[in-house]
């Protein structure tokens, strides 16, 4: 089979496309041929070594996939070959024509996903859909999104919108805030022509946001914690502007203000039970309310590093999607 292929952490440049042994399933785990997979920001960090998960040398990337299963190894019950899946493998192998997973890391793909939905919806609406349930987000109350034109971002406007929520979409161009309002935001700010105090101020008549979804962190995160309303929601979801933020205690005490970390890969390792409820729950919401797929390119595994590259250029608009059988 071919696969993208990384033999040294480093830049993106660094992974080769190479013919590889295909897999074949070990206990409790599934084979799928890929026929999409997403690019997420992890995947770089993966490439280079920083990620959670620091897989041994070299290594196929590539955390989320869609595909159809070929086999299923011993102990697989939930699953045959023939079927529709989806999912996101926390040690990677998904930028290839075959990707051996585990099976508690997989979920039905229902017919009413299309391919360029389904390759994206475990991480990106799976995490949305989490996050927010940690927020315990009441209908009528107001959700500030940062990174909103990213595969997230985009998935959590939408996602919040459907639970009743009023939504404004922080992201740097206005290319990305049209790609936000067309997934439901309510209010869009562009962060880097305008201040968010003010901007927020203005919006909420000094009231201040009932949670955060902070995909960027850095100087972001310190500007929205200012603009939470006494007795909000801070919810970190990723550092895409490669700052990871140091929390003032003093003003979480003095607002009454809570900060959760948001995992959703460490839910689908650790509670794959619970992995499963926040995803029924997203697909019951997507069945009520179809979700719109966020493309923001389509490759083939020769332009892994490409996709990559746009990616940590943050040139992306939604989910790149890298296609093994080609564009």
């Amino acid at each position: 089979m071919r696969a993208a292929v990384v033999h040294r952490f480093g830049a993106p440049e660094h992974i080769t496309v190479e013919d590889r042994p295909p897999p074949a399933p070990r206990t409790g785990e599934v084979v799928v041929r890929v026929q999409a997979a997403g690019v997420n920001y992890a995947d770089l960090l993966m490439v280079a070594g920083r990620y959670q998960v620091k897989p041994a040398l070299p290594f196929i990337p590539g955390l989320e996939l869609c595909g159809v299963v070929t086999a299923v190894g011993e102990g697989v019950e939930r699953f045959r070959p023939g079927d529709r899946v989806m999912g996101a493998p926390i040690h990677g192998g998904c930028f290839a024509e075959l990707a051996a997973v585990p099976a508690e890391q997989l979920f039905p793909a229902p017919e009413s996903l299309s391919l360029e939905l389904a390759a994206q919806f475990v991480v990106a609406h799976g995490t949305a859909g989490f996050a927010l349930q940690r927020a315990r987000l009441a209908a009528g109350e107001t959700v500030l999104v940062s990174g909103a034109g990213g595969g997230v971002g985009l998935a959590a406007v939408a996602v919040a919108k459907r639970l009743g929520a009023r939504v404004i979409a922080a992201a740097g161009s206005p290319d990305k805030l049209a790609a936000a309002r067309a997934h439901g935001a309510d209010e869009t700010i562009d962060y880097r022509a305008d201040e968010l105090g003010p901007a927020i101020a203005h919006s909420t008549s000094r009231r201040g946001v009932d949670v955060v979804l902070d995909t960027v962190g850095g100087a972001f995160f310190d500007d929205a914690l200012r603009c939470t309303t006494r007795g909000g929601r801070i919810l970190v979801v990723g550092f895409a502007s490669g700052t990871i933020p140091r929390i003032p205690a003093e003003r979480l005490l003095l607002g009454n203000i809570a900060v959760l970390g948001i995992g959703f890969g460490g839910v689908l390792l650790a509670d794959p039970a619970a992995a499963r409820r926040v995803i029924d729950d997203v697909l019951a919401l997507h069945a009520a309310e179809p979700f719109k797929p966020a493309v923001g390119g389509r490759f083939a595994l020769e332009e892994v590093s490409k996709a990559l590259r746009a990616l940590a250029d943050r040139a992306v608009i939604g989910k790149q999607l890298i296609l093994p059988s080609g564009r």
